[in-house]
């Protein structure tokens, strides 16, 4: 299952905003979900596309178009692992799992990639980052999607 992966506009723009000292647009989403008591503010999700991502679709209203639905489905968070300094690059440190999908077709649509969101359910919150798989995924019923450990990552490249 490879995936090309890119960086969402607001994902770069925190990362840049935290680097120089200043004040993110992630860090005042973490704010706006401990207001409304969210037990886990700073976690993050996973959800599965079903439409080739690009840079102009990294918002949630765009994201959002292009999700998956079916029985089974659900955003996932994901359980990052510490970063690795020596390759410069963060990983899913357990195993994330989507369905088994119980519709009798599966899931209506391919799966084409995926995006790491802020919120578990709704168009609020914000894209963060963005993956394309190099090939769709047909999901057929009862099957479920699971990536392994160290499946996602990202990647800071330094020159």
């Amino acid at each position: 299952m490879a995936a090309n992966g890119f960086i969402a506009l607001n994902g770069a723009l925190s990362a840049l905003d935290h680097l120089t000292g200043r004040s993110t647009v992630l860090e005042a989403e973490w704010l706006a979900k401990s207001a409304a008591g969210d037990p886990q503010p700073k976690a993050t999700y996973l959800m599965l596309l079903t439409d080739v991502v690009v840079d102009a679709d990294t918002t949630m209203a765009g994201l959002a178009a292009l999700e998956v639905s079916g029985s089974g489905y659900s955003r996932q968070v994901v359980p990052w692992a510490a970063a690795d300094a020596s390759a410069r690059f963060v990983a899913n440190g357990d195993l994330i799992q989507f369905g088994p999908f119980s519709d009798s077709g599966g899931l209506s649509d391919p799966v084409t990639g995926a995006a790491l969101v802020t919120r578990m359910s709704s168009g609020l919150g914000l894209g963060l980052m963005a993956w394309n798989l190099a090939s769709p995924l047909t999901v057929v019923q009862n099957q479920a999607l699971q990536l392994a450990v160290s499946a996602l990552k990202m990647t800071l490249a330094v020159s």
